[in-house]
């Protein structure tokens, strides 16, 4: 990577990690959520809305049950950074998750998993089973009243399903159709209730903040593009790979110096798009 490591920074063991959950658990779900405002963490999935205000709306809808959607139904061709946070970097997922549970105020993480992704969904199902076996996943979490539990689905390898109102559709049985809005998934989501779907990147970044305080993810980026973002660079580089580039990274930076330049000569770049 060329900027700062929030995703791709080394693993340091379940024990190490997990202080961090037991150390949030005794602060309230509402000084976190601050914590996550002053980050600017937007998110990941492509339309960049600030994460906290998803959370903050969810907490605040009447209902006791409430939902956390993971959406790694990474459906993008030549993409494979969900795939890398997943299969590398599973705890982070996993611990943001709880992280995010705990201040929208939610009891249930779905991990929606593309059906083409059979690694991505063993390596997470063994990450929670560890998670569990270490009292971290489960009930009343190191004894501080907060209870979560997971569950892991394997999609089935529709593009829409990526949409976040399309997606719960396909986790109820139904046709993964976009629901018309209002309602908005926070207020009426997965079986009606307050639902927040995210990005399995989106999510990952939650640790870091929480760990290292809003300001400091804050001022990794540009303007209201805080933190960094995973980059795939594929075969038609000269050194493809997974990349994390803080947020402002210049195109030339990421062709050039990370990449390499390209293999064959390049008329034009497409940035965004349907794909």
């Amino acid at each position: 990577h060329s900027g700062t490591p929030v995703l791709t920074a080394e693993f340091p063991g379940l024990e190490p990690y997990y202080e961090l959950l037991k150390e949030c658990l005794k602060r309230k779900p509402e000084a976190l959520l601050d914590e996550l405002k002053t980050s600017g963490l937007r998110g990941r999935g492509g339309a960049g809305f600030p994460t906290a205000f998803k959370l903050e709306s969810c907490r605040n809808s009447p209902g006791d049950i409430k939902f956390l959607v993971c959406n790694a139904d990474e459906g993008d061709p030549g993409a494979y950074s969900d795939r890398y946070i997943l299969e590398q970097q599973p705890h982070s997922l996993l611990l943001g998750m709880l992280l995010a549970g705990y201040m929208m105020g939610a009891r249930m993480g779905v991990l929606y998993i593309r059906g083409e992704y059979p690694e991505s969904i063993r390596v997470m199902r063994a990450a929670i089973d560890e998670a569990r076996k270490a009292g971290y996943i489960g009930e009343n979490i190191v004894g501080s009243g907060f209870s979560f539990e997971f569950k892991v689905i394997e999609a089935q390898g529709a593009y829409i399903c990526g949409e976040a109102t399309a997606l719960p559709e396909s986790l109820e049985g139904q046709r993964p159709e976009v629901r018309v809005r209002p309602p908005y998934p926070t207020q009426q989501g997965l079986f009606n209730q307050p639902t927040v779907v995210n990005n399995v990147e989106t999510l990952a970044c939650i640790p870091f903040i929480l760990q290292h305080g809003g300001a400091k993810f804050a001022a990794i980026g540009r303007g209201k593009s805080t933190g960094t973002k995973l980059l795939s660079l594929d075969g038609h580089f000269n050194k493809p790979g997974l990349y994390e580039v803080d947020m402002g990274t210049p195109l030339s930076v990421v062709i050039d110096e990370l990449g390499g330049g390209f293999r064959h000569s390049i008329k034009a770049m497409h940035i965004g798009g349907p794909l």
